[in-house]
């Protein structure tokens, strides 16, 4: 018995020394969130702790961000996303690609921060709008050395929300196609896509997925981002899809394994480390490189939260919106007078904790300078909207002024009934509502909007600051509004 225990650890000894690997770390939608943040108790995040796990990895390995890495905290927008390009050099990024966020600042921010990049920009789907060729410092894809092993990536971006006089962001289906058969002629030991988009992906009436995008092409692992979802080991023929989450509150950490004689990829495995404070010890040279990008006055309290106001949907019982989303909802209808609010679900960011609320905890809750726009819609347009934003267990905005019954099956929702302040909508009728300019003007999940013309900008106040004025008028805290379950999913 002996003998054959000591047979078999020389044999997985044998097979250990004959397989090789590679190591890559992914991160994805950061949006500006160099420092740590609070989530239920723990402390998450920030580039020091990320950099700390790193330094107890072996190196080479790669390291590789897919978008949204420029726009989303304070420090973010007051460096126009230099400060990010700063962190991602410093951290030593080989790859990164461009998300949807990356001109929030403009195009002169945006090639500023291209050009200011160490790690390659990889977008094959990116066009310079003059000379139809890649823009400066923007490449389709790059190679590798890793242990040995040839790693190809390719990089897809995302379309801005700001358009860009410069560079155009085109449907990537035929493009990476192409991209693939170049990449496969060079003999690639395996390939990554690096993509600003998400394989589960049903937030913005995205046409496909990373699924779709990628079946049949012969890509080994794709790192998506874009929908803030955590994703691993998910798999679809030989792809192994992944997703970071958001915020750097974790990491991919994905393992490829070789057969070091045929160099064949024979395996992946990926995991989500999560990037926790009490664990991870967080590196020293990177916290002095933080300290100094920081603002203190994030730091100052503006008012206090009683209890947890989530923003997560679903959280309410029986119903798909959420509590922060009704509560902002309701600040803005009192203060606009108009009889519907909206806000897309994705404008907020964050939860809200309970206790002190600082500058920063409303910056990393609404970080986009929205306003309000009032907007004036018949009822059987309202009907049409509120339909195609509700999904199985979530909607894409939020509401105050209005309730939604429905039911959900074969990939659509049926309406059941729709309140407009407790009568039943009538489809003649024109309402107002309040609705972020971004969301008014047919951005993104607001593309129905693209035909409304009976639309004007309410007042010069940004979104978060409806949200200081309320926090600072209630002295002893606020907290969530009593009357949610306002978008019911019913259940037959």
């Amino acid at each position: 018995m002996k003998k054959i225990t000591i047979f078999i650890s020389f044999l997985y000894l044998a097979l250990a020394l004959c397989a090789g690997e590679v190591k890559v770390f992914h991160t994805s939608d950061v949006h500006g969130f160099y420092f740590p943040t609070t989530v239920k108790g723990q402390t998450l995040g920030g580039f020091a702790t990320f950099a700390g796990y790193l330094e107890n990895q072996k190196k080479p390995y790669l390291l590789l961000d897919s978008g949204d890495y420029t726009s989303g905290t304070y420090e973010a927008k007051k460096s126009k996303g230099a400060y990010s390009v700063d962190f991602i050099n410093e951290l030593g990024y080989n790859a990164v690609t461009l998300g949807n966020h990356e001109n929030d600042f403009k195009d002169d921010a945006l090639l500023k921060n291209n050009a200011a990049l160490k790690a390659d920009l990889l977008v094959l789907n990116a066009e310079d709008r003059q000379t139809k060729k890649y823009p400066a410092h923007i490449k389709p894809y790059a190679f590798y050395d890793v242990n040995g092993y040839k790693i190809a990536v390719i990089g897809v971006g995302k379309e801005f929300s700001s358009t860009s006089k410069y560079i155009k962001i085109n449907k990537p289906r035929k493009l990476l196609k192409k991209a693939v058969a170049e990449v496969k002629a060079q003999n690639p030991d395996a390939i990554i896509l690096l993509i600003h988009d998400s394989a589960q992906d049903d937030k913005h009436e995205t046409a496909y997925t990373t699924v779709k995008l990628t079946q049949g092409l012969g890509i080994d692992l794709v790192l998506g981002g874009h929908a803030h979802q955590i994703i691993q080991n998910k798999k679809a023929g030989n792809t192994v899809f992944v997703e970071s989450g958001t915020a750097l509150m974790g990491i991919t950490e994905a393992t490829l394994t070789f057969d070091d004689k045929t160099k064949k990829l024979t395996d992946i495995k990926t995991e989500y480390v999560l990037m926790d404070n009490a664990k991870i010890k967080p590196s020293k040279t990177m916290l002095a490189f933080a300290e100094e990008k920081l603002d203190k006055n994030m730091e100052i309290v503006i008012g206090k939260a009683q209890e947890d106001i989530f923003n997560k949907p679903g959280t309410i019982n029986g119903g798909v919106d959420s509590y922060l989303g009704d509560l902002f909802c309701d600040i803005v209808k009192n203060a606009t007078g108009t009889e519907i609010a909206v806000i897309n679900s994705g404008a907020i960011r964050t939860s809200l904790q309970a206790g002190d609320i600082t500058n920063r905890v409303i910056e990393e809750i609404l970080p986009f300078q929205n306003k309000i726009m009032k907007v004036k819609v018949d009822g059987k347009f309202l009907e049409k909207f509120v339909r195609k934003s509700l999904k199985e267990n979530s909607s894409l905005f939020q509401y105050a002024g209005l309730k939604v019954k429905y039911s959900f099956k074969n990939g659509r929702a049926k309406i059941i009934e729709i309140l407009v302040n407790s009568k039943p909508l009538n489809h003649a009728q024109i309402y107002t509502l309040a609705v972020p300019d971004f969301i008014a003007n047919g951005n993104s999940e607001g593309y129905l909007f693209k035909k409304v013309e009976d639309k004007t900008v309410y007042s010069d106040t940004y979104l978060a600051d409806y949200f200081i004025e309320y926090i600072k008028n209630h002295k002893d805290g606020i907290k969530a509004p009593l009357e949610t379950g306002r978008i019911i999913k019913v259940v037959k």
